[in-house]
């Protein structure tokens, strides 16, 4: 059996898992290419920044665009659901922003993950 990737969505200041889950963000931004890797791939959606690591759903990692100006972001708010005023997580200018459209969202039934990484673990 292959080892199957989450990729860790950090939801300490804002609910991002929630609104992935319930489709109202269905772009996962990124201040690096981080998640390049898994384009294309089915990955599980991994809730971090609250309590323990937990498997909340799965997706399938969209192509990538980035974000070519602080308009371009604000513009997309309807799909990324990054609060404007976001220090944490907002658009930078001074680094290129990645979106990674999110598709066929699925819950899944809650389940702690003990695996460790800082951008994705596996499940």
């Amino acid at each position: 059996m292959v080892d199957m990737i989450g990729i860790n969505i950090n939801c300490k200041r804002q609910d991002f898992c929630r609104l992935i889950l319930d489709g109202a963000k269905t772009v996962e931004t990124r201040n690096c290419k981080s998640l390049h890797p898994y384009v294309g791939k089915r990955v599980g959606i991994v809730r971090t920044g609250i309590g323990t690591a937990t498997l909340v759903g799965h997706a399938t990692v969209g192509k990538p665009h980035a974000y070519a100006s602080a308009a371009h972001w604000l513009a997309c708010f309807a799909q990324h659901r990054v609060q404007p005023d976001s220090n944490a997580y907002g658009f930078d200018s001074t680094k290129t922003k990645w979106g990674y459209p999110l598709m066929d969202i699925e819950p899944c039934e809650p389940r702690k993950i003990t695996s460790r990484g800082i951008v994705a673990r596996k499940i």
